[in-house]
């Protein structure tokens, strides 16, 4: 059974801008203040230090990053413009080779849907954000994942239809039905959840259909104030569907800061057009809203949270009387309210003539349970529960943490969080004492770390999590079952192909572990934790590998299976000692050896047989690997030259990354960059027939380009982003393929939105294909011999395209 780290920061800041996402990685202190005194002397920003922590698994290890009421840093990038996602897709071009018209071809879904998972979590999906069920009809719900945009079911669960694969985003952070009017429905764009792959937001969803369609409203504010913000919560009017408020965060990974504009956001006319009633009311509107609740039974009454999680003097519950014209603090102790608190959840009963608020707030400290507390009298004064409240949020609740009272019974309330054990509490005596209701293994139980929950029309409880949706049936017994169906929505880091077989692929993701699939939609999962990137050897389709965070696994973190991904050992002699690395960090297999691996952390290791043993060929400070104490952050084997190495370094905050290059197997390396302010790169890859040929994408907005290009071993690199109507748009960039097989070479790349390709080496890119939906690419694969380019996106799964072109013999 997978469990999620209980650090509260993560991983190796995988990019400055998700589109890049940070991974400040566990169990690390870090510290920025040279970084933002030299960037803020040149007229930059650096983005959000704390709530990019990636959630990991296995780890106990408590990190703080940032306390008190300091002011949030941010990314030198998250500057760069808003303005080229919100602009049309470039034209489609044709190929230069005439086998196949890569910009028409069909994308193939090839799953999970949904993922069969070990332990008793039976069935996963992707991270579930945010739940809305149907007020009257029990087989209707909505559901937000992460990345995989709005999904709805009319079958209880059973089959899922996704709704969104067309907006420009589909990072999601909230959804909410309006009860006076079940066709309307409200989602919120962008992840408020703090996380290294809390992707940012355009705004607004709005749906007068019930799903059938959504408009993309200019965000609440508009396009300039909230494009790259975040939405925490929608709560809509019980009584109006034409009213809403949304609680509006910053920060999201790559989110431009927008100082001024943070608040709670309403509609009285579905959206159109939205007001920020709290800064209108001289409140906070730098830091997150972290939740907003109406009344429902006298909805002129409305409560909203600043809940920041590294904690600020604002921080607390604000309450408004008259539809948000005005807001008061909760301050009568023992309410949360100031800087040592972070993130805060609020819930109120429903039931009538009801005054009863519940709110749990996060310690900004240690991340976990710091106050509970129950109001009798909507906020005019408190019972602390803290004492008797187990810890839910264990060290985690900057990243889950979700309140619900019983919509009949204001003593019945529910907390659920990030830990295994006690990550989901009911108490039937208004908070006096809990019952675990997670139900730890049992037959079925939810997967860990608690986002958002809801309750159907048959009052059963619905819960999203890291592993999707489940359903409880009875509270008092054991009875959860998985309602992800069909949903297609895991968080893949990284996929690899097999080397003769179409129907064989394995992939990583996001706290849903290592997975395999053997040509059916419901994948197995086969090793547990976080997955990272996953290979086949190109020479022995038996074997494969896969690198697991060190925060999951320790020092397993380099594992090989010699029975086709079935089963799993560790690989690390040698290279065991070598725990400082990115959170996802990277490998490279050699296309003509495939026991010949490279592996990168502080140092560049090399294995010739199959992981048995490894040897450092770049140590930091020796033979010109000058790295700078960064760790490695992707690497280019040489297919044509063994001796030929590329490695790239940069660290969290890189505005150019380093690039080294070996042509004598390690024993010495030469710095090669790319152009100054080109960003962090995420992927390189080289010829496979010229050494001196290689390419490398970075993954953050720039103005300075997304894919380079080197024709002598590196000494100069050249933008080839395109030009005119072919230039890629303004987007981060994941992965590189190179087909060689074509002349001049096609290249693929997996970026913010989807894949492109191009067939001039650059000059002009396109889309590939058609139906593949607008998700983050963050690896693509490529196998020559049967044509095939697979797709690992984030949040929607996996995905191929039969890529026609000539066969290489």
């Amino acid at each position: 059974m997978k469990k999620k780290s209980t650090s509260r920061f993560a991983p190796a800041l995988r990019s400055l801008g998700e589109g890049g996402f940070f991974n400040l990685r566990v169990g690390f202190v870090f510290c920025l203040a040279g970084v933002f005194i030299a960037l803020a002397g040149a007229g930059l920003y650096l983005g959000s230090s704390k709530a990019q922590a990636q959630p990991g698994s296995g780890s106990a290890a408590t990190a703080q990053a940032q306390t008190g009421t300091q002011a949030p840093v941010f990314h030198p990038h998250q500057v760069t413009l808003w303005t080229p996602r919100t602009q049309p897709l470039p034209p489609l071009q044709a190929p230069l080779f005439p086998t196949i018209q890569l910009s028409t071809v069909a994308w193939t879904a090839i799953g999970p849907a949904p993922l069969n998972s070990l332990g008793p979590t039976e069935n996963v999906s992707g991270r579930n954000t945010g739940i809305a069920a149907h007020p009257t009809d029990a087989n209707i719900i909505y559901v937000a994942p992460a990345g995989g945009g709005v999904w709805k079911t009319t079958s209880g669960g059973t089959n899922w239809s996704p709704l969104t694969d067309i907006q420009s985003t589909l990072s999601m952070g909230a959804v909410a039905i309006a009860r006076s009017n079940p066709l309307v429905v409200y989602a919120g764009t962008g992840e408020a959840n703090n996380s290294g792959d809390s992707n940012f937001g355009r705004g607004i969803l709005v749906s007068t259909d019930g799903g059938g369609t959504f408009t993309l409203n200019s965000g609440p504010g508009g396009v300039f104030n909230t494009d790259r913000m975040t939405c925490s919560r929608i709560a809509v009017d019980p009584t109006n569907a034409n009213i809403a408020y949304a609680a509006m965060a910053d920060f999201g990974i790559n989110g431009i800061f927008t100082s001024g504009i943070t608040g709670i956001y309403k509609t009285t006319n579905g959206g159109s057009t939205w007001t920020n009633v709290t800064m209108a009311n001289g409140k906070d509107s730098t830091y997150p809203w972290s939740d907003v609740v109406v009344d429902a039974n006298t909805t002129s009454i409305v409560y909203a949270a600043v809940g920041w999680p590294f904690g600020t003097a604002n921080n607390g519950v604000y309450k408004s009387t008259n539809s948000g014209a005005t807001w008061t603090l909760l301050n009568t102790p023992p309410a949360p309210v100031g800087a040592s608190f972070g993130r805060i959840s609020i819930a109120i009963s429903k039931a009538n003539n009801a005054n009863v608020l519940y709110i749990a707030a996060e310690d900004n400290t240690t991340g976990g349970l710091a106050r509970f507390v129950r109001s009798d009298n909507g906020g005019t004064t408190f019972t602390d529960l803290t004492a008797g409240t187990p810890n839910y949020m264990s060290s985690q609740g900057w990243y889950d943490t979700t309140l619900l009272v019983d919509p009949t019974n204001s003593a019945i309330v529910y907390a659920a969080g990030a830990a295994d054990a006690n990550s989901m509490l009911r108490s039937t005596n208004s908070g006096a004492t809990w019952t675990d209701i997670s139900h730890t293994g049992v037959v079925v139980q939810p997967h860990v770390d608690h986002h958002g929950i809801d309750f159907d029309a048959n009052s059963k409880l619905l819960d999203g999590d890291d592993g999707g949706i489940y359903r409880l049936d009875d509270p008092t017994v054991p009875s959860w079952t998985d309602l992800n169906g069909d949903l297609n929505t895991i968080q893949f880091q990284g996929i690899g192909l097999h080397p003769t077989n179409a129907n064989i692929v394995i992939g990583g993701s996001q706290d849903n572990g290592t997975e395999l699939y053997t040509g059916a939609p419901l994948w197995t999962e086969t090793d547990g934790g976080d997955g990272g990137l996953a290979q086949f050897s190109p020479t022995n389709g038996s074997r494969a590998y896969h690198q697991i965070p060190v925060a999951s696994f320790g020092t397993n973190f380099f594992r090989r299976s010699d029975d086709g991904g079935a089963t799993w050992v560790t690989e690390t002699s040698g290279m065991s000692g070598d725990t400082t690395q990115n959170f996802y960090a990277p490998f490279s297999v050699d296309p003509g050896n495939g026991d010949r691996v490279l592996y990168g952390a502080t140092h560049v290791w090399e294995t010739t047989n199959a992981g048995e043993l490894w040897t450092a060929i770049a140590t930091p400070g020796i033979g010109g690997f000058n790295s700078g104490g960064n760790n490695i952050d992707a690497i280019g084997i040489a297919p044509s030259d063994v001796t030929t190495v590329y490695a790239s370094t940069g660290g969290e905050f890189a505005s150019t990354s380093h690039i080294f290059v070996t042509i004598n197997h390690g024993t010495m390396w030469t710095e090669h960059d790319l152009p100054a302010g080109s960003a962090r790169v995420n992927e390189m890859q080289v010829d496979p027939a010229n050494a001196q040929i290689a390419y490398a994408v970075v993954n953050q907005f720039s103005t300075n380009g997304h894919v380079f290009r080197t024709t002598n071993g590196g000494m100069t690199w050249t933008n080839i982003s395109g030009t005119g109507g072919g230039a890629l748009p303004n987007l981060p960039v994941w992965s590189i393929q190179i087909d060689n097989s074509t002349s001049p070479s096609t290249l693929y790349i997996g970026a913010d939105d989807g894949v492109y390709f191009s067939a001039d080496l650059g000059v002009n890119w396109s889309r590939l294909g058609t139906g593949l939906p607008n998700a983050q690419v963050f690896q693509v694969a490529f196998n020559g011999s049967l044509r095939i380019l697979g797709a690992a996106t984030h949040g929607r799964g996996a995905w191929e395209i039969q890529t026609g072109g000539p066969t290489p013999t």
